[in-house]
């Protein structure tokens, strides 16, 4: 069992370094750029590498890099395949603002202060929040995702926060401008 805060992968011998050594911020941007609709996926990917590692890597170890850097955001567990019509009930984009405070909380500091975290100490807070805004805004996402009747003060909470609540759709700018165009 490896207890450490991985800050490089091994690769057929070689190892690559994680660039700032995995901190929270760097694995957030690599979320976001992996998340970027207005790229093909393999673009995504791409700039997800070229985020995530510090050196470039050799085009025979790039499939076990990727499976390597998303073990990595996934806290240490092999990733399933991505399940392309299931319903997201956060973003780490959008939610942020609505994370930081609990995750504050739990680790007894203010995270965008410090200028290292590694992302595994961020996930540790992040799955210890418990109740509070956030727990909140993702349990009226669920029950709006399920189709449940939201509690009156679920309702009252939903129509004073929607912007908090509902997650931006992830549309292309083809797409967005379609929706925008005069009618």
């Amino acid at each position: 069992m490896n207890c450490g805060l991985p800050i490089t992968v091994e690769i057929d011998g070689t190892e690559y370094n994680i660039t700032n050594k995995c901190d929270y911020r760097m694995v957030l941007d690599v979320i976001c750029a992996l998340n970027d609709n207005e790229f093909e996926e393999f673009e995504r990917i791409w700039n997800a590498l070229w985020v995530f590692y510090q050196e470039e890597i050799p085009r025979e170890h790039i499939e076990r890099a990727i499976k390597e850097m998303f073990k990595i955001i996934s806290y240490g567990d092999e990733c399933e395949e991505k399940q392309e019509n299931k319903p997201s009930l956060m973003n780490w984009e959008h939610d942020f603002r609505a994370i930081v405070a609990p995750i504050n909380r739990v680790l007894g500091y203010e995270i965008r202060s410090v200028d290292y975290l590694h992302w595994y100490t961020f996930l540790s807070g992040y799955f210890e929040i418990g109740e509070c805004q956030f727990s909140t805004i993702v349990s009226i996402r669920n029950k709006k995702m399920k189709g449940k009747k939201l509690d009156t003060w679920e309702q009252e909470f939903y129509k004073e926060n929607k912007k908090m609540v509902d997650l931006p759709q992830n549309l292309t700018e083809e797409e967005r401008k379609w929706l925008d165009a005069d009618w």
